[in-house]
C-alpha cells in the first residue's frame, strides 16, 4: 500500500507516512482523513474504516523546513524540475549545463544547473549565456519539497 500524505491543520503538507501510521492518528482522533482510497478498506474485531490517502492534523504544529537538499542536484533531478526542456532554446533537453561554467567557479547547484539539448550546450560552450549570445527561458531554482503534492491537497480542496 501507498504513502499517506500528511498536512498540518492549515492543510500544509508536512510529509508522507506510511498508511499504518496514517490509521492510528485517524483512530486516536489526532488527524482525520480528507481524503480515502475508494476501494481499500482497513479491517480490525471492532472496526473498518477506508484506507487513508490524505489526513490532516486536527491541531496545528509548528514545522521548520528545509526547502533544498544541500548536496548537489543529479541529472534526473535538473531534467524533471525543468520538464526536460532545454533553457536555451524550449526543445528537448539530453544535458545539463552549467550556467556559469565550472571553469570560471560555477557551482553544481540548483541555481546553477539547467537542462539543455546538445545543440544548445556545445554552441554554450565555456562561456556565460551572455558571452554566447544565448537567454535563459527562466530562472533556475531550487526544487521545493512537496510542490507537487501542496498541489494536489489544495485541488482537492478547491474541489469541494
Amino acid at each position: 500500500m501507498a504513502d499517506v500524505l500528511l498536512t498540518n491543520a492549515s492543510y500544509q503538507v508536512l510529509s508522507r507516512i506510511d498508511w499504518q501510521r496514517a490509521v492510528v492518528l485517524v483512530v486516536t482522533g489526532e488527524a482525520e482523513p480528507i481524503e480515502s482510497h475508494p476501494t481499500d478498506v482497513v479491517r480490525s474485531q471492532h472496526l473498518s474504516i477506508p484506507l487513508p490517502t490524505i489526513v490532516r492534523l486536527r491541531e496545528y504544529r509548528s514545522v521548520t523546513f528545509r526547502a533544498v537538499e544541500s548536496r548537489r542536484p543529479s541529472n534526473r533531478q535538473i531534467q524533471l524540475r525543468d520538464g526536460r526542456r532545454c533553457a536555451y532554446c524550449g526543445g528537448p533537453g539530453d544535458t545539463v549545463d552549467h550556467v556559469l561554467p565550472r571553469s570560471r567557479g560555477g557551482a553544481d547547484h540548483w541555481d546553477n544547473l539547467v537542462c539543455a539539448c546538445r545543440a544548445c550546450n556545445n554552441r554554450k560552450a565555456d562561456q556565460t549565456p551572455l558571452e554566447a549570445g544565448m537567454r535563459l527561458r527562466w530562472s533556475p531554482r531550487p526544487i521545493i519539497v512537496g510542490d507537487g503534492d501542496q498541489r494536489r491537497v489544495w485541488e482537492l480542496l478547491a474541489a469541494g
